[in-house]
């Protein structure tokens, strides 16, 4: 119990990253997943794993929001997001419910104390700005 306490405290930190504070780890998956386009840059990552091994992210870039899990990939573009609706649940999540143009909506949940409202800040900010 103690050892797997201690391999989980010694990887990488979870919680949202931005550009400038990006794991290594993730960047590597990223690039070995192909999950980008070549002309996007992340914006703000969030790996949703215990483990901390990017299987599962949320992940916001310069043209995209995604969600990858299991080796899969949705994505909306943010110019054709038409709404976003963000609430806290009982379970101390923030909530993220986006809708796009052709129907398909996303759903994210972050961890309220793993800077969660720093993605939503970055996907509204994001979102407005391509309204403009």
């Amino acid at each position: 119990m103690c050892g797997g306490c201690i391999w989980l405290l010694s990887g990488p930190e979870g919680g949202v990253r931005l550009s400038n504070d990006m794991e290594e780890y993730a960047v590597e998956y990223l690039d070995k997943h192909q999950v980008l386009n070549s002309t996007e840059q992340v914006v703000a990552y969030y790996d949703a794993t215990i483990t901390v091994d990017g299987t599962e992210a949320a992940i916001l870039t310069t043209e995209r929001v995604l969600y990858h899990m299991n080796g899969k990939t949705t994505a909306i573009p943010i110019s054709e997001i038409t709404d976003i609706r963000v609430r806290e649940d009982d379970l101390m999540e923030y909530l993220i419910e986006i809708d796009s143009r052709d129907g398909m909506p996303m759903k994210i949940e972050l961890a309220y104390f793993n800077q969660g409202e720093t993605f939503v800040n970055a996907l509204e900010n994001a979102w407005t700005n391509s309204q403009e």
